[in-house]
């Protein structure tokens, strides 16, 4: 009976490591996909410094979440990265797809400099390839507009946003 319970379990948390690397492989290609589509397009800084933009962001922690919103009464991922560049007369796109087209692609967790933005894919049922986005804080830490806690800061080695992490972009 126990050997069986043992054999029941290797199986399983064999098939999700199996389907883990497979979905892997699946965002890869489709990661290939997408900057094959165009990016690195480039933006006007303005002469801004990353430290003014990022200030701009932390003025938001402790926003509540809302779908579309790009103020105090409540903010979504995509709305934090437009509004804190606007605020310093930087116009990017208002939506994360269109986010993670503008500045050099940066590949790996380990290249991020402060004030990179960040981009995901956390919500498995979407279709849209990113679907998250974020600003680099340095240290592994990132901010960011969660549904569920608002404006926060998260770290990138939480195992939930490092599944998640496709690349980051710099913009400086």
């Amino acid at each position: 009976m126990i050997i069986r319970y043992f054999i029941i379990l290797f199986i399983g948390l064999f098939l999700i490591s199996v389907s883990s690397e497979a979905q892997k492989k699946r965002y890869k290609r489709q990661v290939k996909k997408y900057k094959k589509a165009g990016i690195e397009n480039p933006i006007n800084t303005n002469e801004v410094k990353p430290e003014e933009v990022m200030t701009s962001a932390r003025y938001f922690l402790g926003v509540q979440y809302k779908m579309g919103g790009t103020g105090h009464d409540g903010l979504d991922c995509s709305g934090l990265i437009y509004v804190s560049f606007e605020k310093h007369g930087i116009q990017v796109p208002r939506t994360s797809t269109k986010q993670g087209r503008v500045g050099k692609f940066i590949p790996s967790i380990n290249r991020l400099q402060y004030g990179d933005m960040v981009f995901f894919h956390m919500n498995w049922n979407r279709k849209q390839l990113v679907n998250h986005v974020g600003f680099y804080l340095g240290g592994m830490e990132f901010i960011h507009v969660s549904s569920s806690k608002g404006c926060t800061i998260s770290r990138l080695d939480d195992e939930y946003w490092k599944k998640g992490f496709l690349f980051g972009t710099r913009v400086w």
